[in-house]
């Protein structure tokens, strides 16, 4: 059987009444139909009335004939070209239908995921002030803790902060425990700052961002080592670590770790973009922390023996009296100057004048308790605060401090020791002033001195004729 050539083919294919599963509308059949059916009657107009072929002719059923078809075969043709341009179009108008519902449902998307991002970032915001608030180190993480907690969604939140011993946990939301013994692996838990650890130490030790996801493989180097792996509370498949980074330090200062563990959802990286920026606050927060501490040290703190200056040590007397006299309990006061500091500066120098100076201050921190004030009084006087303290336990710690003075090596030739004089605040008297309690302690001080040095006078013996009321 002969095919038919490729132009008689497409013809054809034109020419084809459409088929109902090519999904066309009724109105385009009833156009084609229409079309098809004007195709002959037009073609005898033509002939009766253009033509003028009325009257009887040997060619007339011919030509009715020819034209007949022409004219029909014509129609068809457009109808065809109509039909087929009509379909196109309708195809094309639901294609735009389509996409513009397309669009119309992205755009809905992302004003929801806008208005789902400004609300984090006010959150964000919010918390964010908070946490440059602090007013302690402490505080700091705490606030960071309860920011990611609340302002991310996080289920899992946990800071490290970075120590000597390594990196402890100081703040935790959303952890649940076991049993005892995990709470107390938890709280006794020290992880190193370097990859021995895993993810944790890795983001310590490099200083750096980490998150991975569920599906994520993750390689030996970030995997958490024993003893660690053996805390349920810490493992997580999918987790964020943030750094919280000071500039000049090599390692991160703190860790938040975060997770979405009982969601059973991976974190993002809009999770970790948002964590870090808390991190950078809190970073921020610490560096001004820090700034401030120094300056308050250089501020209340003698430059060179690391103790108390004499301004912030009477302002602290005055405050720690005023409480004695209020709450009526006992304080005493140690008063000690450095027997022939002056031969020291003239026959070995300054330098070591400053070195005898640091020992001693040294000394008072080490034998004082946390509540004890220490401090340079001026020169080469000092004078310790002893709360909640009576005369005679102040002498025996005037005395420990004495040995360890004339036993410490000073790097000069010579035995350094110290004079001192002891006073006490008895309640029973709340009209004594602090100039007075100092006053009786430098007089039994320069007794001591007129009395040979290196040793220790009580001034209740000095003012008493020699009864202790301490």
């Amino acid at each position: 059987m002969k095919t038919l050539p490729k132009g008689i083919k497409r013809n054809a294919r034109i020419l084809r009444f459409p088929s109902q599963g090519e999904n066309i509308p009724l109105p385009l059949y009833l156009l084609w139909a229409l079309l098809l059916a004007m195709g002959a009657p037009l073609g005898w107009f033509i002939l009766e009335k253009v033509l003028n072929l009325s009257a009887p002719s040997p060619y007339r059923d011919v030509l009715y004939t020819y034209v007949t078809l022409g004219t029909a075969l014509a129609f068809a043709v457009f109808a065809g070209i109509t039909v087929t341009r009509l379909e196109r179009e309708s195809k094309l108008v639901q294609e735009l239908s389509r996409s513009r519902a397309e669009l119309e449902r992205k755009e809905e998307m992302a004003c929801h995921e806008l208005e789902i991002t400004k609300e984090r970032m006010l959150k964000i915001s919010q918390l964010g002030a908070l946490i440059g608030k602090s007013i302690k180190e402490e505080e700091v993480y705490y606030k960071l803790a309860h920011a990611a907690h609340v302002a991310l969604s996080l289920d899992r939140v946990i800071v490290y902060q970075r120590k000597s011993e390594g990196l402890v946990i100081v703040e935790a939301r959303g952890i649940k425990m076991k049993d005892k013994d995990e709470e107390k692996a938890l709280e006794t838990l020290i992880i190193p700052c370097s990859s021995e650890a895993g993810a944790i130490g890795v983001a310590c030790q490099e200083n750096r961002a980490l998150i991975f996801a569920s599906e994520d493989f993750i390689p030996p180097k970030y995997r958490l080592k024993p003893p660690f792996d053996r805390i349920r509370a810490i493992r997580s498949r999918s987790f964020l670590l943030a750094p919280v980074k000071i500039d000049g330090e090599k390692y991160a200062r703190a860790i938040v770790a975060a997770d979405r563990k009982y969601k059973k959802a991976d974190v993002t990286s809009d999770d970790l973009v948002s964590l870090e920026i808390l991190a950078d606050i809190a970073a921020t927060t610490l560096a001004r922390l820090t700034v401030e501490k120094k300056l308050e040290i250089l501020a209340t703190t003698d430059g060179l023996t690391g103790i108390l200056n004499r301004r912030t040590w009477m302002e602290m007397a005055e405050k720690e009296l005023t409480r004695a006299q209020r709450y009526k309990y006992p304080f005493s006061i140690i008063m000690l100057d450095i027997d022939d500091f002056k031969r020291v500066n003239d026959s070995w120098g300054h330098q070591a004048g400053d070195k005898v100076l640091q020992t001693i201050g040294s000394i008072l921190k080490k034998n004082s308790r946390k509540v004890d004030l220490p401090g340079r009084y001026g020169g080469e006087e000092f004078v310790v605060l002893l709360p909640h303290t009576r005369g005679e336990v102040a002498l025996s710690v005037a005395e420990r401090i004495r040995r360890a003075i004339e036993t410490a090596n000073m790097d000069v030739p010579i035995v350094v020791t110290a004079t001192f004089g002891v006073s006490w605040f008895d309640p029973e008297t709340p009209d004594s002033t602090l100039d007075q309690i100092l006053l009786k302690a430098d007089k039994a001080l320069y007794q001591g001195k007129r009395l040979g040095k290196n040793r220790i006078i009580a001034s209740w013996d000095i003012s008493t004729g020699g009864k202790d009321e301490g």
